[in-house]
């Protein structure tokens, strides 16, 4: 058992334990000398999972036998597949030709190799585990695994097996199910174990579970013509090594009958995504914990239906500014046309044959929580329809439209957020960041509000943008942490906008905003944090920009990347009736703040 699967095991055991009836972490050794979990599951998985706070917890996610991945081997079933033969035939066993079918409670532990075969359960009300011991089994027009009836299903990947099932023509329907999968469940399903599974399904989905689809544990190579993993209730993963190559999406959750359900919760795994489609969709919540995921989705960023070109000193993924470093690369292309209207448009982000390309989609709220990110889509890298809230992890996202889209409210409370390529970076009806280190290159605007508050309380942000740096399209309020914007050297836009109707506060933090006078707005007389505003008169090249009080002594000392013509400084330091100096590409000009 991983280090991380014993993590989770026991934070089960200690949230069991606090309980007031449960059924305790007992367990039998089976003939490997493998501890395995006895028969008795908690109900808490059928209870209301969902906090006060609208997030999960891990211990109502997976029961103490779907992390355990172990089976006792005393009282198994033993079925051997071949072409010429399958035996293991007993009471709860039916064979027929090349159809094993289980129709009783117990454990059944599979070896061998069909070339057209296929094993099916018919258990009514019954637990089932299938253990796979280097299978290999392919069923060219319907599921290699058909779950038609049981209360659950366990398929466990023996250690150091290697197993491999596999479609490779058009589903051809054999019941009232449509079956579309190489492994097809009516019932709950649960993978685990420490072996390892290849999927190939030529002409459907990888693993569908018509209730909730839980893996725990093992290896998985999945190729599929549609999505790799499916659940209608959730898709909920506490461990494993995924490699997901998907004509739609990678991992896809839907429910359309029931709005609480159809959710993907990740408590950890290593994750390798390549999709046509979406790399993760729930129609409901995404929640994740922890975990490495790598996700190309729609072709990734070149693949952008957005026609407009970067306004960045040497393209995409300009990177944070250290004082005194200058980026790589000085050409700076034009900026191409800002979309008409400052609303924020709903998910309309489809490419021609209508198919969504984001990294990571939630029809409901998203919780990130942590993690490491590495994001490159066609369209929003993380996107969800209602809100969004970062607590931690490490995002390298690069994305033909925005970086972390919100419908609703986009709240950052810390992590690391690198948007190397993006139309713009992040977006909300509302955003609040409270801490953080986010660096965002943008094309149009760097963060974005549709026409309500935007509030920065805190961490770094730095942002590249050929639009306006910060576009508030209701009150911003900059309450803390440190703010650098590099804003448009064009006139059509301004490091800062908040608009005619709404007003803009300084009240505490470092705020340098570099770019264009055109459009340039001031910060409130009502902010409690004094601010300077210089508009210089004339262009000035990319370069040192320092702000020294009367006496020589550097408030502000910060390397813009692009040419501009405007500065607007705010920091604790800066007092009302003082005089002070900034010299910009060698040119000094006296500002008295006010």
């Amino acid at each position: 058992m991983s280090y991380r699967r014993k993590k989770l095991l026991a934070l089960f055991c200690a949230t069991a334990l606090s309980m007031t009836a449960v059924a305790g972490c007992t367990g039998t050794k089976s003939s490997t000398g493998n501890v395995v979990s006895s028969e008795t599951e908690t109900n808490a998985e059928e209870t209301s999972a969902q906090s006060e706070a609208g997030t999960f917890s891990s211990a109502d996610m997976f029961t103490e036998r779907d992390l355990a991945g172990t089976y006792e081997e005393s009282g198994a079933v033993y079925v051997t597949l071949s072409d010429d033969g399958i035996t293991g035939e007993t009471d709860g066993v039916a064979i027929n030709g090349q159809m094993v079918t289980i129709t009783a409670e117990g454990t059944y532990i599979f070896s061998g190799t069909l070339s057209e075969g296929q094993i099916v359960v018919d258990a009514d009300n019954a637990k089932v585990q299938i253990v796979f011991d280097n299978v290999d089994i392919t069923c060219a027009s319907s599921a290699a695994v058909y779950v038609k009836s049981a209360e659950k299903v366990f398929v466990t990947l023996a250690e150091g097996s290697q197993n491999t099932l596999r479609n490779t023509d058009e589903y051809v329907a054999i019941d009232d199910n449509n079956i579309d999968a190489v492994i097809f469940a009516k019932s709950d399903l649960t993978l685990n174990g420490t072996g390892s599974l290849t999927i190939i399904s030529a002409e459907g989905h990888g693993i569908v579970s018509k209730d909730d689809l839980k893996i725990t544990g093992g290896t998985y190579d999945i190729t599929a013509a549609g999505h790799a993993l499916s659940g209608k209730d959730s898709v909920r993963i506490a461990d494993g090594t995924f490699i997901l190559t998907a004509e739609k999406d990678g991992i896809h959750a839907e429910n359309a009958d029931d709005e609480e359900k159809g959710y993907i919760y990740i408590a950890d795994g290593d994750f390798t995504i390549t999709s046509d489609g979406d790399g993760m969709d729930a129609s409901n919540i995404v929640q994740i914990e922890d975990g490495t995921l790598d996700i190309t989705a729609g072709g990734g960023a070149a693949n952008s239906l957005k026609t407009h070109e970067s306004d960045v000193p040497g393209g995409p993924g300009g990177g944070m500014p250290q004082n005194g470093e200058k980026p790589d690369g000085e050409s700076m292309p034009q900026m191409g046309e800002k979309p008409d209207g400052e609303n924020m448009p709903q998910d309309t982000t489809t490419d021609e044959s209508g198919t969504s390309t984001k990294g990571i989609k939630a029809g409901g709220g998203m919780y990130l929580n942590g993690g490491t990110y590495q994001i490159d889509s066609a369209d929003d890298s993380i996107h969800s329809n209602a809100n969004i809230t970062i607590a931690d992890g490490t995002y390298t996202l690069a994305t033909g439209d925005d970086g972390v889209h919100a419908d609703d409210a986009l709240i950052v409370n810390g992590g690391t957020i690198t948007v190397t390529e993006s139309y713009e970076g992040l977006e909300g009806l509302t955003v609040t960041i409270n801490d953080g280190t986010i660096d965002i290159t943008a094309s149009d605007d760097g963060i974005n509000t549709a026409g309500e508050k935007m509030e920065l309380n805190g961490g770094y942000i730095h942002i590249l943008a050929g639009g306006d740096g910060v576009d508030s399209n209701g009150d911003l309020t900059i309450n803390g942490g440190e703010i650098y914007i590099d804003g448009p050297s064009d006139n059509g836009n301004s490091a800062i906008d908040y608009g005619d109707r709404s007003s803009a506060y300084v009240n505490g933090g470092t705020l340098v905003a570099i770019g264009s006078s055109g459009m340039a707005e001031g910060m409130s007389d009502s902010s409690k944090q004094k601010v300077l505003m210089v508009k210089l008169g004339e262009q000035m090249e990319a370069g040192n920009v320092v702000l020294t009080d009367s006496e020589g002594n550097v408030i502000v000392s910060y390397t813009a990347l692009k040419t501009y013509d405007c500065v607007i400084i705010s920091t604790a330091e800066v007092e009302s009736g003082a005089t002070y100096t900034l010299t910009t590409s060698g040119t000094t000009t006296e500002v008295t703040a006010e």
